[in-house]
């Protein structure tokens, strides 16, 4: 196990990334994964302070994660936090060197996403037993996924004042709490506003532990969480006969359908680079899937 002082100075490093850096808790975890494996390995090998971390000892912890096969990608993320935390240490007179300063920013290759005809995401979307309440939400979730393309967290976070149906606009806060406003296609206004919220949502507010606020809510009245809302899309995906890995990822450019107003191709979606977008091959936003 990593020594108390380490585990002080990750404390402070992930409040600054929390409270000053305003990143998302799921980015915080993700932060704080890396960073436990990177200290518990730093304390079996005899670290009892930042200083005592060498340049080795840096070399040495990211030589084990490749010994462990895990990918690319893993590695480099966790360089990455910890290029950032002994930097943090550094700036703030918590360390007097920093032993990451040799690591090279090494970018991992960007693999070509997946994602959904609309044919497919139709399928995905209408595939929930509207004639149950749990069917009437599942579908209405669906529908702002595809149509707002929106990430899960967004999604389950979302609160009835969030809506706004007669400019047909979504208020929607993302990952660093940004806020934006995306818009929301007749076909989602209706499962949303008229269907789910218009009857079904009362029957689980009626449950154990009601929120008065947050939109979708689970059959015993509590806020869904990313992990329900995952196993959900999983299940409907494969119900939908669907050959291909489905997240809530994939939805965003097949969203492009007319379930949407038609805007110009990556206008709302949640992305922090322009490059995301060119990301996706030819046809993803084409005029099939901007308009009706």
């Amino acid at each position: 196990m990593s020594s108390r002082v380490l585990n002080d100075e990750l404390e402070e490093f992930l409040a600054h990334l929390r409270l000053e850096r305003s990143y998302s808790e799921n980015t915080v975890n993700a932060y704080r994964r890396d960073l436990e494996r990177y200290l518990q390995d730093m304390g079996a090998r005899g670290v009892t302070a930042p200083d005592d971390i060498s340049r080795e000892h840096v070399t040495g912890h990211l030589k084990t994660l490749r010994e462990l096969e895990l990918a690319d990608a893993t590695v480099a993320r966790t360089a990455s936090a910890m290029r950032h935390f002994h930097k943090f240490l550094v700036r703030e007179n918590l360390a007097k060197k920093d032993p990451t300063s040799h690591l090279r920013v090494v970018r991992s290759q960007r693999k070509l996403p997946v994602y959904l005809t609309v044919k497919e995401a139709k399928r995905l979307v209408e595939s929930p037993d509207a004639r149950t309440p749990l069917g009437i939400r599942d579908r209405a979730m669906l529908e702002l996924l595809w149509a707002c393309g929106l990430r899960v967290s967004e999604l389950v976070a979302l609160k009835t004042g969030d809506a706004f149906w007669e400019e047909e606009l979504l208020r929607v806060f993302g990952k660093g709490s940004k806020e934006r406003v995306v818009p929301i296609g007749e076909e989602a206004i209706h499962w949303v506003r008229d269907e789910y919220l218009g009857s079904v949502r009362e029957q689980f507010a009626k449950g154990m532990g009601r929120d008065k606020h947050v939109m979708f809510l689970s059959r015993n009245g509590r806020p869904l969480t990313r992990q329900m809302l995952n196993i959900l899309i999983s299940r409907y995906a494969r119900n939908a006969g669907l050959k291909v890995q489905v997240t809530p990822h994939v939805c965003h450019p097949s969203r492009r359908s007319g379930r949407r107003p038609a805007r110009r191709a990556g206008d709302a979606w949640p992305r922090r680079h322009l490059d995301d977008t060119d990301l996706y091959p030819p046809g993803a936003f084409s005029p099939q899937t901007c308009s009706r």
